[in-house]
């Protein structure tokens, strides 16, 4: 687990840095993509990727670029063995078993203690069973991902992650003129810290979403008008972005070794402790 503190002390000050780019942001991940997806090879590796942050759930199937099966559900409790279940029923509707499996990658957090232990666990079983690479993502990041598919370039993109009693893992980004994302550090904070970053977004297009309720949703509306919050059907998380995120990281290791399955670590987050995670390990490429 990272355990290192930087960028912004606040969600305000988080939020109103006027120099929203990768210096500003300490470590804040970004890097250009090389082509757009449709001249990219579409690859033929089966990619598995599981995502038990939080109370969303999800395991998705791919081969390259491909979705080839996706399962979501919100959870009761810790996924794991639902994860294992859906993963192999997945693979075994397209004449697959685990076995077939490339890869893995496992969204590592922040979120749930118990979920991210689970989805992690899993998959550095898979990975070290089936002696194949394994990538951590960011959850914050995976989610960015998928709330900026249709963003603009200069647009925020606010990503949000029910922490329990009352707070939630929030982490902004900015879609950039490459079409990549830049992201700020992840903090956890109350709804009405949340409200206060989004409204010192004021001159900004900024679109939030993820794991919001209606009440919470009316108090962002109310703290900032025009902001867009996602649906729960456009906001809920789906591990075919967390597939795409870590797909990137698999090609930039080709011809290396790759890192045993115990190197990726969750990224655990709360009040007292603000953690950069620093094992999500993908471009932020759209």
């Amino acid at each position: 687990m990272s355990t290192s503190n930087d960028g912004p002390s606040n969600p305000e000050q988080l939020a109103m840095d006027s120099d929203f780019g990768a210096d500003s942001l300490g470590d804040g991940s970004i890097r250009e993509r090389a082509s757009a997806w449709w001249d990219d090879e579409p690859g033929t590796e089966l990619l598995l990727a599981i995502d038990s942050s939080s109370r969303t759930g999800s395991v998705a199937v791919l081969r390259g670029q491909y979705v080839l099966a996706e399962a979501s559900w919100t959870a009761t409790g810790p996924g794991g063995a639902l994860h294992l279940g859906y993963a192999e029923l997945l693979l075994q509707n397209h004449g697959y078993r685990l076995a077939d499996l490339k890869a893995v990658v496992v969204a590592v957090g922040p979120g749930s203690f118990t979920g991210i232990r689970a989805g992690l666990s899993l998959g550095q079983g898979l990975a070290s069973a089936l002696d194949v690479p394994i990538v951590g993502v960011s959850t914050l990041e995976a989610l960015a991902l998928q709330l900026g598919c249709t963003a603009r370039t200069g647009d925020l993109i606010c990503a949000v992650v029910g922490a329990g009693r009352g707070l939630v893992h929030l982490g902004i980004s900015e879609v950039v003129g490459s079409g990549s994302l830049v992201h700020g550090p992840p903090m956890t904070v109350t709804a009405d810290e949340l409200c206060v970053a989004v409204a010192a977004t004021s001159n900004r297009c900024l679109i939030v979403g993820g794991e919001i309720d209606r009440d919470l949703a009316r108090q962002l509306v109310s703290s900032r008008p025009g902001v867009t919050v996602a649906n729960p059907v456009t906001g809920q998380r789906r591990a075919a972005y967390v597939a795409m995120a870590g797909l990137v990281s698999l090609r930039s290791r080709v011809g290396t070794e790759n890192p045993r399955p115990e190197t990726v670590q969750p990224v655990y987050l709360n009040r007292e402790n603000q953690v950069r995670g620093s094992s999500s390990g993908w471009s932020g490429e759209r």
